[in-house]
């Protein structure tokens, strides 16, 4: 089927699969005000579109050779740093420095001034403006993948390796383009697969700002805006329904909350609400989840644990509350936490009954003087 293409019909195709990547960016922008990267993409679709056009031009005889062949390849070079560059702001999630923006502008410099010397000569001409794409989606998907553990979503990675793919085949056309007799794919058949490519580049830009956007809605509906922890309705439906022997819960909540509230104000008690957050999460174990139950209480639950452990950590996190005044905007207000830990033991209860029985140990500790940890009394 490649074989019955013409270049001028794969030229054509080429333009409508960049129109439709710039029209694709173009919706994404407009739908997501403050979203960066599309921006940079449609513009580099956009100078794309108007190469392959002059490229058509020329191969219809509707052009100039001297103009369209100048012409295609810078537009096509600044459209491949334009790409990339939207590449990389895409999957930073921020606005790229000046520093990168000077990197690709004298690149792009610097190959436009090569292009003038080569524009004439189709084997060097094909070769750079291949080599630039290379260039532009072997970055883009090293960017891609290189983020992929801070955000690990799978169309970062489907995109990673799209882009990938499509620098691999450029990579792959200035080989056979230079070295004729040793070439892997013919330029017919490498413009159709990049035109697939880019199609593909269009929809998986736009599942990843839709696979963005459901989880920055998740991580909201998990966490609480004050403290930035888990909320309680996360802890209940994340956390096993029915833990381990070895499972601990561990209840706290901060002493005399109430008379902080009345002396200095609801702005100084959300401050300690915030700090005793900082400082609980400063002093658990990185499996340990950590979670808002309501008010002034906060609940952890701590796997494999065992009571022993559990206690430990809890006077650890006693003491972190403790020793230091929490400083409310220079004014510093002493603080203490009470603490109830329980495990499930042999009785294999539920994780809410796990909850009520550090609740019972929680308010030992409060009725035997607060700023103490206590256990969970056998049954």
């Amino acid at each position: 089927m490649l074989g019955e293409l013409d270049l001028a019909t794969v030229i054509l195709m080429q333009k409508c699969s960049y129109i439709v990547g710039m029209l694709s960016f173009i919706y994404l922008k407009l739908t997501n005000r403050g979203l960066r990267g599309p921006t940079a993409l449609a513009a580099g679709f956009a100078a794309m579109a108007i190469g392959s056009t002059l490229a058509g031009y020329g191969e219809w005889g509707i052009m100039s050779p001297a103009l369209w062949q100048l012409g295609s390849i810078i537009f096509g070079i600044l459209g491949y740093a334009l790409i990339w560059l939207g590449l990389k702001i895409l999957s930073n999630g921020r606005s790229a420095g000046r520093r990168t923006i000077f990197v690709v502008c004298l690149i792009a410099l610097l190959a436009i001034v090569l292009a003038q010397q080569v524009a004439d000569n189709n084997t060097y001409r094909a070769a750079l403006f291949n080599g630039c794409a290379a260039l532009a989606y072997l970055a883009g998907a090293g960017g891609l993948f290189a983020r992929w553990r801070k955000e690990p979503l799978l169309s970062r990675l489907a995109l990673g390796a799209i882009t990938g793919v499509s620098g691999l085949i450029s990579l792959s056309v200035v080989k056979s383009v230079l070295f004729p007799d040793y070439a892997t794919i013919n330029l017919v058949d490498a413009f159709f697969f990049i035109i697939m490519l880019n199609f593909a580049i269009a929809l998986f830009v736009m599942m990843l700002v839709a696979e963005r956007s459901e989880r920055k809605l998740l991580v909201l509906a998990n966490t609480d805006p004050l403290t930035g922890v888990k909320n309680r309705r996360f802890f209940f439906q994340a956390m096993p329904a029915v833990p381990d022997p070895t499972d601990a819960a561990m209840l706290l909540d901060v002493d005399h909350f109430k008379s902080i509230n009345d002396r200095f104000g609801h702005a100084v008690g959300d401050s300690v609400l915030q700090e005793v957050a900082n400082r609980i999460g400063g002093s658990i174990r990185g499996g340990d989840v950590l979670a808002r139950y309501g008010g002034e209480e906060f609940i952890i639950f701590l796997p494999g644990a065992g009571v022993q452990k559990a206690c430990m950590i809890g006077e650890r996190i006693r003491d972190a509350v403790s020793v230091t005044e929490v400083d409310c905007g220079g004014l510093r207000v002493g603080v203490t936490i009470s603490i109830g830990v329980a495990t499930t033991g042999e009785m294999r209860c539920d994780l809410q009954t796990l909850a009520e029985m550090a609740d019972r140990a929680l308010y030992r500790a409060k009725t035997e003087g607060r700023n103490c940890v206590r256990e969970a009394l056998a049954a």
